[in-house]
């Protein structure tokens, strides 16, 4: 595999992981009572489910956008 290649799968995959992470502990602490609303509708699982992945993808998009932006560019 390309070297730039794998450079993006890593970031990404740390920023995914620090994603879940928040998200995780947004819950956990039942920060704007996102738990509470999760509970009280019936689709916990789903609506769970969906909230780890989009805060997995938007942290894991932002690092690997960070990690591009501060390459050198050795030209």
């Amino acid at each position: 595999m390309p070297h730039l290649i794998r450079f993006l799968i890593d970031r990404f995959a740390e920023g995914v992981v620090l994603g879940l992470s928040v998200g995780l502990a947004i819950l956990w602490s039942d920060l704007g009572e996102l738990a509470r609303l999760f509970a009280a509708s019936g689709h916990e699982a789903t609506l769970m489910a969906f909230f780890l992945a989009e805060t997995g993808i938007l942290f894991g998009t932002f690092a690997m956008c960070v990690a591009v932006m501060n390459l050198s560019d050795d030209g």
